[in-house]
């Protein structure tokens, strides 16, 4: 018996690597045998039809620190509109490197702060030269960290005290062509674009006055938050385009002026300023409020869509029930199960949405631990697209890529799911599996042997940048193929 139990994994084992090997499109079921002298094991390829809705998902876990403002209209995917919140931090036993000239705080900004990218473009979506306004209010409530995207924000500011308001646009024409241009020498641009907006002297006042009457305010960064909660930033005019920020890239700055003693032995005044920012070590919030979704949630007879941030996604249900029964699952091994996902090409008005640059599946009922708890693809439950390229074998494998498709072939690929089925049938044999397909952001790291690098997954979140996708659910971009092999050895 012990023998014949080598011989069925070794033989189970072979088969994988071949039925997955030189899997075709013919989906026709078909029975395979190899017959070892004293064992048989039969392999077969059975079809079956997935089915697939849009839902709604119109809140995302969003621990992180980038930050979205703006609002947008796409004439399919309506209007999305980003604020967020943002506390700072303060170090440790915070002081004022010197004294303000008679106590006095003399200006307070907040910098929002946005890059260039490689080519000198800002760092945002849509139409960058419309005109925006952003609102700042201060925060008041003790802060939810849900950090849920659906959250409303507005409740933990005080929305009857408006401390600024200024207009912007992401593509400031003030500045020049050749300023914009500017390189250090690390090869970074000088000029960073950012939202400068002029808050009151008393905010910094405010500040400067603890740290001289109350320093144990700073003894720890909690206990600064408690006395400054934090700012609420949010679009009150304008619609075309979003800004795309770090936290630590938002920054305020307390300016005051010092007493010195020039060349000559006379008084004359200095500028000095002090910068708290917003970091990964206290709470940003982002909120996103999508508009206009209702007609993508409409059953469609040959798509369906995918919106982010939040907004809606795809269900699919395999049909696992019938899969056990078809396949008498208490005598044959499920060896694969090859999940490809088609899309149609994206619209080609002004700044539609394009694919998310990867997809997730995993089970409806784990997508809240799943983020929660910073998990990242498993291959057992859970998966993320990799790029497939039928003439580049090393490109089969997740690891051996950090792009999640394949626009040649408009193509989702998530290699070999039958654990998910497996674990599914096992654990819930009465019902079908029903999966999620969420855009997302892969995070990626490497690690090297000899001549052969490895991409790794570091980090998965739900994407943030505006997309789009419309999957195809025509019946042949439906079907699927479950191929199992059977041990028939009589053997006791």
């Amino acid at each position: 018996m012990i023998t014949g139990l080598k011989r069925l994994i070794a033989a189970c084992s072979l088969l994988t690597g071949i039925a997955l090997g030189s899997c075709d499109d013919n989906l026709t079921a078909v029975g395979t045998s190899i017959q070892p002298p004293d064992d048989r094991i039969s392999v077969h390829t059975d079809t079956f039809m997935m089915m697939a809705s849009t839902i709604k998902l119109d809140s995302i876990f969003a621990k992180t620190t980038q930050c979205m403002l703006g609002e947008m209209y796409d004439p399919l995917y309506g209007t999305i509109k980003s604020d967020f919140l943002c506390q700072f931090y303060c170090r440790e036993d915070f002081q004022f490197a010197e004294a303000p000239h008679e106590g006095k705080i003399d200006s307070v900004e907040l910098f929002i702060m946005y890059s260039n990218d490689a080519y000198g473009r800002v760092s945002a979506y849509g139409d960058t030269l419309l005109p925006m306004e952003a609102s700042v209010y201060p925060v008041t409530g003790v802060l939810n960290r849900s950090f849920y995207t659906k959250d409303n924000l507005e409740i933990y500011a005080d929305m009857n005290n408006l401390l600024a308001k200024t207009m912007y646009t992401p593509y400031d024409m003030s500045i020049t062509d050749s300023v914009r241009a500017l390189i250090d020498s690390y090869g970074y641009y000088v000029y960073t674009p950012n939202i400068r907006i002029k808050l009151p002297a008393q905010l910094g006042q405010k500040i400067y006055d603890e740290t001289v009457n109350n320093p144990s305010t700073f003894a720890s960064p909690d206990r600064f938050n408690a006395f400054f909660p934090g700012l609420y930033v949010t679009n009150t005019f304008g619609s075309g385009n979003l800004i795309f920020t770090q936290g630590e890239r938002i920054i305020l700055r307390i300016s005051y002026s010092v007493l010195r003693k020039d060349a000559q032995g006379q008084d004359s005044l200095a500028y000095r300023n002090e910068e708290i920012r917003s970091t990964q070590d206290v709470i940003q919030a982002n909120r996103f409020k999508n508009d206009n979704l209702d007609h993508l949630l409409v059953e469609n007879p040959t798509h369906t869509y995918i919106k982010a941030p939040a907004g809606v996604c795809t269900k699919l249900v395999i049909p696992t029930t019938e899969i056990s029964k078809t396949m008498n699952i208490q005598n044959r091994f499920i060896n694969g199960f090859t999940l490809n996902l088609k899309y149609l090409p994206a619209d080609e008005w002004d700044f539609a949405y394009s694919p998310p640059s990867h997809l997730l599946i995993l089970p409806e009922d784990s997508v809240q631990s799943f983020f929660e708890n910073g998990m990242v693809e498993n291959y057992q439950t859970s998966y993320v697209s990799f790029l497939h390229d039928a003439n580049e074998s090393s490109s089969s494998s997740p690891s051996a890529t950090y792009y999640g498709y394949n626009p040649s072939t408009r193509t989702y690929s998530f290699g070999n799911i039958s654990n998910l089925l497996k674990a599914h049938i096992k654990n819930s044999p009465e019902k079908d599996l029903s999966v999620l397909v969420l855009p997302v952001n892969r995070s990626y790291n490497t690690s090297s042997s000899y001549s052969n690098t490895v991409y790794y997954t570091d980090g998965i979140s739900h994407t943030l940048f505006p997309s789009g996708l419309k999957i195809r659910k025509e019946a042949e971009f439906m079907k699927i193929a479950v191929i199992s092999s059977e041990y028939e050895n009589k053997e006791q």
